[in-house]
């Protein structure tokens, strides 16, 4: 019996130590591409961010005349949790010519790639230009369920990065009034970095402006919007063939418009089954919609709501009705 015992406790300790060393994991990593520095006719910096995500992660340039690259800088190692300025020189360019380059970053939960940014090298005898700020930026995640927010971060590099006043400004769809400053201020770190919490009600377009000497500008990157679906059910085990109520709310409202009912298959994919108008509430923000449906089997269900511009499509969470 000691020995069933002693068994049973180690058991559990391991289950503790699974789950702490769960909930301590990380994820995969970002990766930003910045602006090359340093520019000759045969050589140049390579510059990005890369955030490890808690984890060990490995980054590298890929650079070459065309997008297909060929070429990658020596890996190397980095880690923690926050965005890390990284950069790589690079030798043994063509003379005036276009190169294209990008950041990759690998840990043991994915792989991330940065954009594709070019730069061209100067002519034989030319010396390189006075080093440039510049300010780069990216969202985690790029796309948001209305009322939940996104990080945009990204960092200022150059002479002047650290303590600089970083100014976020933002466009709204449908983006035909001019970038507005939202009000949101902040200062880089020494390292250059900075972040900003969002949280649009719309897809929205994002860019941000550092105060260096001169002010430098990010490019602006799209943050968009899902349908927050709501889903109830009045019941989730049944008699065969009774009818159960389904209900639930759509963020932002879409009065007029249908949701979908959705039974999973048994492939894994959800099949529309049954759909329901959506009505005006008490609130300007939200649509309510109510159905009633046969059930005749056990079955996994979700609500859909299709994509309206601006906004994407959006999910309910699942839910199971059991048939006894």
């Amino acid at each position: 019996m000691r020995v069933i015992r002693v068994i049973a406790m180690l058991a559990v300790l391991g289950l503790l130590f699974v789950a702490s060393a769960a909930a301590s994991a990380g994820g995969a990593p970002t990766a930003t591409t910045g602006t090359a520095t340093s520019i000759g006719a045969s050589g140049a910096t390579l510059n990005g961010t890369v955030d490890p995500n808690k984890q060990s992660t490995t980054y590298s340039f890929q650079y070459g005349p065309t997008t297909a690259y060929g070429k990658t800088t020596p890996v190397t190692t980095v880690a923690g949790n926050a965005g890390k300025s990284v950069s790589a020189a690079i030798t043994g360019l063509a003379p005036m010519t276009v190169y294209h380059f990008r950041v990759t970053a690998t840990n043991a939960s994915g792989q991330a790639m940065g954009q594709d940014v070019r730069f061209t090298t100067t002519a034989v005898g030319t010396p390189p230009p006075a080093a440039k700020n510049a300010v780069g930026i990216g969202a985690v995640p790029g796309t948001v369920t209305y009322g939940r927010s996104a990080v945009l971060s990204g960092a200022v590099t150059g002479p002047k990065s650290g303590g600089v006043q970083v100014i976020l400004k933002a466009q709204p769809y449908p983006f035909t009034a001019a970038f507005k400053a939202t009000g949101a201020v902040t200062t880089s770190a020494s390292s250059g970095r900075y972040s900003f919490t969002v949280a649009p009600r719309v897809r929205t377009r994002y860019e941000v402006l550092a105060k260096t000497p001169p002010p430098v500008t990010s490019r602006a990157i799209t943050v968009g919007v899902r349908y927050a679906v709501g889903f109830f059910v009045s019941s989730t085990a049944v008699h065969r063939g009774a009818r159960v109520r389904f209900s639930g709310s759509v963020r932002p409202s879409a009065n007029g418009r249908t949701v979908l009912i959705q039974r999973r298959s048994s492939t894994g994919v959800y099949r529309t089954v049954a759909r329901a108008l959506l009505h005006a509430t008490t609130s300007k923000i939200r649509s309510s919609y109510s159905t009633r449906l046969r059930i005749r089997s056990t079955g996994i269900y979700r609500v859909r709501m299709p994509a309206h511009t601006p906004y994407a499509a959006g999910n309910s969470r699942s839910r199971r009705i059991s048939v006894r």
